[in-house]
C-alpha cells in the first residue's frame, strides 16, 4: 500500500490523503502487459475509503490464513442470500443487486462525487487499466541521465536511427493518400468485373507499383484471385478492410526491413482503428452518467444474463479485421520472408500499451532540446513539436498534416489582434481522419502553458511569413518534414535522458488523454500527476466542454481525441480511471459511532481528538473518518510517497549549451544568414511586376526581417544572374528533393561559418561552369578542370550525401577510374553517356520510365533532380563575391 499527498483545493481546506494498493488482475481478454504465458494483465489502483481503512488498520498486525478467505464472488453471492436480493450469475457479481444498491446508496451520501461513468468502471461494465505497478511507483521519479549527447538536426533525419524505420531511399515520391485511396479504389472496382480480367488489372498495377507495400498487397490480392473458392466480392471485402489503412501506415517504409515488432505495431493501429463505427452502441451512453434520479433502475434485472460488456459485441466486429491482417501476414511469412508476428488480438484479446509520460520527464526533454547545438530558428520547432504531442494527444500524423491556414483565432481579425489560436483538425493527403466531413478543434490557447503558447504564435507567424504551407516544414513548405523526423525525435531524446523505457509517440497520446481525465474531474490528483494548476485547469475544462456541456466531460475528452464515444477513450488511453474513481469515492463523508470505531480499531477518544479536534462529534458522539484518514494511512501505508511535487522541473545535470549560441553570433560569408528569410523574400519580390519591385523592396525586407540595405543586395545579386526578370528558380518538387535541400541548406549555413573559404570555392566553380539551360555541369579532361573537378565534389559531398551525387563520361569505366585518381567518395554514382567529352556532374533521383519517349534504356533510371541547379544558383545570390 501507498500514499499520494495531495495539496488543499482551497484556502480553508486541507491537504488531502489517498491510499493506493496497486492490484495486477489477471485476464485472458485484456490486458497491458505478457507474462511467459501469454496471459494478459489490467491494473487496477484501488483505493480503499475511509471504512475499509479501518478495517486495514485493525488488520495491520495479524497474520491471516489466505486459504479461508473466500473469493468476493462467493461473498456477495452470501450477503445477497442473506438479505433476499437477487443474484442471477454468481460469476459476475457486479451484476447483482446488492452492487446495484450499494451504488445507488454510495452517491447518495453526503460528499460523494462518483458520476455514473466511473461507476460503470468500478463495476467493471468498461474495461480500463492503470499503470502497471513498477511505473506508477516510479511516476515522476525517473532517473534522468547527466551529461547526454547534444542532439543535432541531421540525426533526427536519419532513417537507420531506429529499426522500424530504414532507409527509404529507393521509394518514390508520390503523393501517397491519394494514390493508397485510388488504388484500393481500382482493386475493388476491378473486382467487380470477372476473374480474368481482375487478375490482368492487378498483375499490370502489380508492374507499375515500385513500393514494397504495395507489392505485397497487389501480391496477396492476386493469390486470393488464384483461389476459385473464394468469391470476388468477398477479395473485395478483403481489401477493402485492411488495404487503406496498410497502405497509409507503411506509407515510404522498407517494409523489406522491418522487425516483428514494427509490423506489431502497425497492425495494433489496424485493429484499434475498427473499435468504433456509427452502428455501435456506447456503453457510457447506457448507463446513468447523465441521470440525476437512478433509481428507476434498481429493481429492473433484465439485463442480469447479458455479457459482460457491449465490448464483447464490438470485438466480435473486430475479429474479421484480425483474421484479414493474419491472413496477409502468413502470405508475407511464406512469400516475402516476414518475421514472425505474434498476434494477441485474437480470440477476443485487446492489448493495451499502458504509459504515462511524468512532467518530470517532459521538462527534461525541453531542457535537453533548449541545451542542445540546433540553430535558432530549429529548437522552436523541436520544442512546439514536443508540446503540441505532449499537451494535446494528437497522432503523429496529425501533427505532420498541420497546415498553417488551419490555424485560426489568431492574427489581425476584425480591426484587433487576436492570438488565443485553434487547430481546426480536418482531413488532408498527410492526415487522415475517420471521413471526409470530420473535423476537431484542438484548444492550444487552453492547453499551452504560456511560454509554449508565445513560442507557437511566434512560430506561426514565421512560417506564415514565408508562405509554407505546413506548419512543420522548411525550404518551400509544400511538404511538411518526413514522419521519421517526428519519430526519431523522440527517441533519440529518450534513449539518452532515460535508462530504460518503452515509450513511443504514441505514448503521448496516452499521456495527453490520461491527463486531461484528471484535469476534467477537478480532481487535486492533476496537481500531482500533472504540471497544470487550478486556474489552468479551469480554463482546460471551459475549452474541452466547449461544445459538449449537455453530454459532459467524458464525450467532451473523447470528441477532443477523435473518438464518437467515451468507451474506446477509456478501454485504450485513460490510465487513471481506477485512481479517479477511487478519489472521487473517498469525498464520501463516511461517520462511525465512537464505541464501534475503537471496537473495530483500538484507537480511544485522547487519540481521534489528537489528530484532529474536529474528528468526534461529541452532539453525535460519531467519529467523523475522513478527518482520521491522515493518521490510518501513515499506519497502514508504505512510508515511500507516490508522485513527486510536479511543480518543481526535473533536475537535469547538463549545462545550458552557449557554444550554439556563440555560433550563430560568429559571421557568415552569406548577405543575410537566414536563407529561408531571403528564399520568402525573393518569392514575394518575384510575384511583383519589375518596374513596381524597387519601390515595394523595403516594405517587403521589413515584413521579412531584413535590413533594407541586406535586401538591396540581395535583388541586385538576383537582378544580374537572371535577365528574363526571374528572381530565383523554382524549389524541386517531390517530398525527398525537399528534404534534400533543406539538408543541405543546414549544412551550408554551417559552412558559411565555418569553412568559407571552401565555400566560396565550391560557387565560383559553379559560376563558372553553370548554364540556366542544363541540371548538371560539365568538366573537361585537362589537369586544371580534373583539379575543379576534385574540389568541387570534395566541398558538394559535405553538402550533400555522395550517394545523391552521378559523374557520367563516355564510359563508367572512366568514371571508375577519375573517382580512384582523385581519391572521391566511393558512393558517388556512375554512368556513362555515349560520345560524350569530359565529365558530367549533377545531383539525381530516382525516376520510372512512363513513355516510350523517354529515351531510357531501363524502366527505373537515375535522372537529374534539380537540386544542384536550384541549390547553385541560390548561393551565387547569397555571395557577394
Amino acid at each position: 500500500m501507498y500514499k499520494i499527498n495531495m495539496p488543499a483545493t482551497d484556502e480553508k481546506s486541507r491537504v488531502e490523503y489517498l491510499a493506493i494498493i496497486p492490484l495486477r488482475v489477471r485476464d485472458d481478454n485484456y490486458g497491458t502487459t505478457l507474462d511467459d504465458s501469454e496471459s494478459l494483465h489490467r491494473f487496477v489502483d484501488y483505493v480503499p475509503d475511509d471504512m475499509s481503512l479501518c478495517f486495514l488498520y485493525a488488520l495491520k498486525d495479524k497474520e491471516l490464513n489466505t486459504a479461508k478467505i473466500k473469493p468476493f464472488s462467493t461473498i456477495i453471492n452470501d450477503i445477497s442470500k442473506m438479505l433476499k436480493l437477487t443474484n442471477k450469475d454468481i460469476d459476475r457479481p457486479q451484476h447483482s443487486l446488492l452492487i446495484k444498491h450499494a451504488n445507488y446508496h454510495w452517491r447518495q451520501l453526503e460528499g460523494s462525487l462518483i458520476d455514473g461513468a466511473l461507476a460503470v468502471v468500478k463495476q467493471g461494465d468498461i474495461k480500463t487499466t492503470g499503470l502497471p505497478t513498477d511505473k506508477l511507483i516510479n511516476y515522476n521519479k525517473e532517473v534522468i541521465k547527466p551529461s547526454p549527447e547534444p542532439l543535432e538536426w541531421s540525426e533526427l533525419f536519419d532513417a537507420s536511427y531506429q529499426s522500424s524505420i530504414k532507409s527509404n531511399s529507393q521509394s518514390s515520391t508520390i503523393n501517397y493518400p491519394s494514390f493508397s485511396k485510388n488504388l484500393i479504389k481500382e482493386l475493388q472496382d476491378t473486382l467487380k468485373l470477372t476473374r480474368n480480367t481482375a487478375i490482368s488489372t492487378i498483375t499490370m498495377l502489380k508492374a507499375d507499383a515500385s513500393q514494397p507495400n504495395v507489392q505485397r498487397l497487389l501480391s496477396w490480392a492476386l493469390s486470393l484471385l488464384g483461389d476459385h473458392s473464394i468469391r470476388l466480392n468477398t477479395i473485395s471485402k478483403y481489401i477493402g478492410c485492411i488495404g487503406r489503412d496498410w497502405l497509409m501506415l507503411t506509407v515510404d517504409e522498407d517494409v523489406d526491413q522491418w522487425e516483428g515488432s514494427d509490423f506489431e505495431e502497425v497492425y495494433e493501429q489496424i485493429i484499434q482503428s475498427k473499435v468504433k463505427d456509427g452502428r455501435r452502441v456506447s456503453v457510457l451512453s447506457k448507463s446513468s452518467e447523465f441521470d440525476d434520479d437512478i433509481s428507476s433502475g434498481i429493481d429492473n434485472d433484465n439485463n442480469a444474463g447479458q455479457p459482460l460488456s457491449y465490448l464483447d459485441r464490438l470485438k466480435d466486429s473486430q475479429k474479421f479485421t484480425y483474421g484479414r491482417l493474419k491472413a496477409f501476414h502468413d502470405y508475407q511469412r511464406m512469400h516475402f520472408d516476414a518475421p514472425y508476428v505474434y498476434f494477441p488480438w485474437g480470440s477476443n484479446r485487446q492489448v493495451v500499451k499502458a504509459n504515462i509520460i511524468s512532467p518530470r520527464i517532459y521538462y527534461a526533454m525541453k531542457e535537453y532540446v533548449q541545451s542542445s547545438e540546433l540553430e535558432i530558428d530549429q529548437k522552436p520547432l523541436c520544442l512546439i513539436v514536443l508540446a503540441l504531442a505532449y499537451r494535446t494527444g494528437m497522432r503523429i500524423n496529425e501533427i505532420i498534416g498541420i497546415k498553417v491556414g488551419d490555424i485560426v483565432d489568431i492574427g489581425f481579425i476584425n480591426g484587433q489582434v487576436i492570438e488565443v489560436p485553434k487547430i481546426i483538425l480536418k482531413p488532408n493527403r498527410y492526415r487522415r481522419l475517420k471521413s471526409s466531413s470530420a473535423k476537431r478543434v484542438i484548444p492550444i490557447d487552453s492547453l499551452f502553458k504560456d511560454d509554449e503558447l508565445k513560442l507557437f504564435i511566434a512560430f506561426y507567424y514565421q512560417q506564415k511569413r514565408l508562405k509554407r504551407r505546413y506548419l512543420f516544414s522548411q525550404g518551400s513548405g509544400d511538404q511538411p518534414l518526413p514522419s521519421v523526423f517526428f519519430s526519431n525525435m523522440m527517441k533519440i531524446i529518450w534513449d539518452r535522458l532515460l535508462i530504460a523505457h518503452d515509450f513511443t509517440f504514441h505514448s503521448f497520446r496516452h499521456t495527453a488523454i490520461s491527463q486531461l481525465a484528471l484535469v476534467s474531474s477537478g480532481s487535486p490528483l492533476a496537481q500531482v500527476m500533472t504540471d497544470y494548476d487550478i486556474a489552468h485547469s479551469d480554463a482546460i475544462v471551459s475549452a474541452v466542454l466547449a461544445n459538449n456541456k449537455k453530454k459532459g466531460m467524458w464525450f467532451g475528452l473523447a470528441s477532443l481525441a477523435g473518438h464518437l464515444t467515451p468507451d474506446t477513450t477509456f478501454e485504450y488511453y485513460i490510465h487513471t480511471a481506477h485512481l479517479l474513481a477511487g478519489w472521487q469515492m473517498s469525498k464520501a463523508k463516511l461517520a462511525m459511532p465512537i464505541t464501534v470505531f475503537e471496537m473495530v480499531t483500538g484507537i480511544g477518544y485522547q487519540t481521534v481528538n489528537r489528530q484532529d479536534d474536529r474528528a468526534y462529534a461529541a452532539s453525535t458522539k460519531q467519529v467523523h473518518l475522513d478527518k482520521m484518514r491522515g493518521y490510518l494511512i501513515s499506519k497502514v501505508a508504505n512510508k515511500s510517497i507516490l508522485f513527486d511535487d510536479n511543480r518543481t522541473p526535473a533536475n537535469t545535470d547538463y549545462k545550458q549549451n552557449t557554444q550554439n549560441d556563440a555560433a550563430n553570433t560568429r559571421p557568415s560569408i552569406f548577405i543575410h544568414p537566414k536563407i529561408y528569410d531571403v528564399i520568402a523574400l525573393l518569392e514575394e519580390l518575384q510575384e511583383i511586376s519589375v518596374d513596381k519591385r524597387a519601390d515595394r523592396l523595403a516594405e517587403i525586407a521589413l515584413r521579412h526581417g531584413i535590413s533594407v540595405n541586406d535586401a538591396r543586395q540581395i535583388y541586385d545579386r538576383a537582378s544580374q544572374i537572371f535577365t528574363d526578370g526571374k528572381l530565383l528558380l523554382n524549389a524541386p518538387t517531390g517530398h525527398k528533393n525537399q528534404e534534400l535541400l533543406v539538408t543541405a541548406l543546414d549544412r551550408v549555413y554551417q559552412m558559411s561559418i565555418n569553412g568559407p573559404d571552401e565555400l566560396q570555392d565550391f560557387v565560383k566553380i559553379f559560376f563558372v561552369k553553370q548554364n540556366l539551360n542544363t541540371s548538371s555541369i560539365h568538366f573537361g579532361i585537362k589537369e586544371t578542370q580534373i583539379e575543379m573537378l576534385q574540389n568541387f565534389m570534395a566541398v558538394g559531398c559535405q553538402l550533400i550525401d555522395a550517394s545523391h551525387w552521378q559523374i557520367r563520361a563516355h564510359s563508367e569505366q572512366a568514371v571508375r577510374k577519375i573517382k580512384k585518381d582523385l581519391g572521391l567518395d566511393i558512393s558517388i554514382r556512375i554512368g556513362d553517356r555515349e560520345s560524350f567529352h569530359g565529365y558530367e556532374v549533377r545531383v539525381v533521383q530516382k525516376k520510372r520510365k512512363r513513355s516510350d519517349k523517354n529515351l531510357a534504356m531501363t524502366d527505373d533510371y537515375y535522372g537529374s533532380s534539380g537540386v544542384m541547379k536550384y541549390f547553385g544558383y541560390l548561393l551565387m545570390i547569397l555571395i557577394e563575391n
